[in-house]
């Protein structure tokens, strides 16, 4: 016979907040401010020929909703994975925003400089 405490909600490790924050802050914020910034100097372009279609017109109202619908989806993703697995959506967010945000603000400091 085995007795075991009743399931307890546990919420988001301190892990993952962080990194849903580095998330945010980077993949989110960092992206879409070097995308505009880059985007308003002359001779910089954007890479993806789906987001410099969208960004022909309403780049702010566009990238917004992208990056909002990208969030939602990866959250339910994060929301449905079982742990320990679930660290890696907003781990993989997380690096891939600084290296878009380290990526866009090296070809804004190439343009102005040069």
């Amino acid at each position: 016979m085995n007795w075991r405490h009743p399931a307890r909600f546990a919420g988001p490790s301190n892990t993952a907040v962080a990194l849903w924050a580095v998330a945010v802050a980077f993949f989110g914020v960092g992206d879409l401010v070097t995308t505009l910034i880059g985007y308003s100097i002359t001779g910089v372009t954007e890479l993806s020929p789906v987001v410099k279609l969208l960004l022909e017109e309403h780049a702010v109202l566009v990238l917004t909703g992208l990056k909002a619908t990208v969030f939602v989806g990866f959250f339910a993703v994060w929301k449905y994975v079982f742990r320990p697995y679930s660290i890696g959506v907003p781990l993989g967010l997380a690096l891939l925003g600084v290296a878009v945000t380290a990526w866009n603000t090296g070809i804004i400091l190439t343009a102005v400089l040069a």
